[in-house]
């Protein structure tokens, strides 16, 4: 038995195959920062630390296409760049233009980037291109503290206008940014934040001055409310599994709700977000050993022992937060063995897998705030 543990842990440890990881960023405006999660809300730290670049206001998140993360910043001028893989600050990535206390982001069906502006004179909404280059002021009219956008099938675009809180409306303009006036008035509506297409192709709102979720028909009439228990939601994002994410400002917390709007619970427990207002999810692919920021000097597993157990070595050459666990072949997770704790230096930790684990394919994988590993190992019947 133990040759053919020998022989596949030596496999694996040679070849690892491509894996992709889903992560949940959010911003934390309050403190100048975006943090990480992983899909089942265990920390993974800063991606953006606090105040890097001049980052003032956390506002939103966007992942641009070559793999680098621009964030807003309320008292920014121009959109902030971050590297894909590190975070580390790579400068302004908006040029041409001076920014109004800018807000949401979004790529557009022409490829262009759209942004909202809060500010009380200067308040259309602005488009650059992917090179960061200012486009032009895309609305007809101003949205005086707009957030939120979607679009329709047809291109018309829909944003959410906060107002004071008790007036905001859903402003809907063509796909030329010809203005077509209010779609969604404020009759029961109020503080309009995020809006999105959901289950059954209707239009789900999240109002941040009653701390619910509306829902509405395609066409703008009433539906109800889709979900309740909120302070102030701002941040929404989706999960495969069909969950929605909703940051809340009120009690500095990240939401889960399932597809019918019932609640779940905190998603994050950790973290010390503050004033969460933008949750994003980002899909990225390791293909191998060579791509990773953890090398073979750094991290190694030996064993199994005759009794099945192994020591991760870990030698990292400057202090670093770890999160390291055990999970099944669905991802699910069975045991940690360092819970966001600094590294520094060499560091000896012996585990065995446990006597309930059904048999099969497990992973234990290390993360720290900007690198990813990944080992496999199976537990026999």
């Amino acid at each position: 038995m133990r040759s053919i543990w020998t022989l596949l842990l030596s496999l694996l440890l040679t070849a690892l195959s491509a894996q992709e990881m889903l992560t949940v960023y959010v911003s934390s405006r309050a403190n100048n920062a975006v943090k990480t999660f992983e899909t089942d809300g265990t920390y993974l730290g800063n991606f953006v630390s606090p105040g890097l670049g001049g980052l003032s206001g956390t506002e939103d998140i966007l992942f641009h296409p070559d793999g680098r993360v621009l964030v807003t910043g309320f008292q920014n001028a121009a959109i902030k760049m971050y590297d894909g893989e590190s975070g580390a600050y790579l400068g302004n990535f908006s040029s041409g233009y001076n920014l109004a206390t800018p807000s949401k982001m979004s790529i557009g069906p022409d490829s262009l980037i759209y942004v909202t502006q809060w500010g009380a004179t200067q308040n259309k909404v602005v488009r650059f291109n992917l090179e960061g280059d200012f486009v032009d002021e895309f609305t007809a009219v101003g949205v005086p503290n707009g957030l939120g956008h979607i679009w329709d099938a047809n291109g018309d675009f829909y944003i959410a206008q906060y107002g004071n809180g008790g007036n905001g409306i859903i402003h809907r303009f063509g796909p030329d940014g010809t203005d077509k006036g209010t779609f969604i008035n404020s009759a029961i509506l109020q503080g309009p934040t995020n809006i999105w297409w959901g289950p059954g192709g209707d239009l789900y709102i999240t109002d941040w001055t009653v701390g619910n979720v509306l829902r509405y028909s395609p066409a703008g009439l009433y539906k109800g409310v889709w979900a309740t228990g909120m302070v102030n939601p701002e941040g929404v994002a989706t999960l495969p599994n069909g969950d929605v994410l909703i940051g809340d400002w009120g009690v500095d917390v990240v939401h889960r709700f399932d597809s019918t709007g019932t609640s779940l619970g905190h998603f994050n427990t950790a973290g010390g977000l503050q004033d969460p207002n933008s949750v994003r999810l980002r899909t990225t692919t390791i293909s191998g050993r060579e791509d990773l920021s953890l090398s073979d000097d750094q991290v190694k597993l030996h064993g199994p022992d005759q009794q099945g157990g192994y020591v991760l070595v870990l030698d990292v050459r400057e202090p670093i937060q770890m999160h390291v666990r055990m999970v099944n072949a669905l991802g699910q997770p069975l045991s940690n063995l360092l819970d966001h704790e600094i590294v520094d230096g060499y560091r000896e930790i012996q585990w065995q897998p446990g006597a309930s684990w059904p048999a099969g394919v497990h992973y234990l994988q290390i993360r720290t705030p900007t690198a990813y590993r990944s080992f496999s190992f199976m537990v026999y019947p």
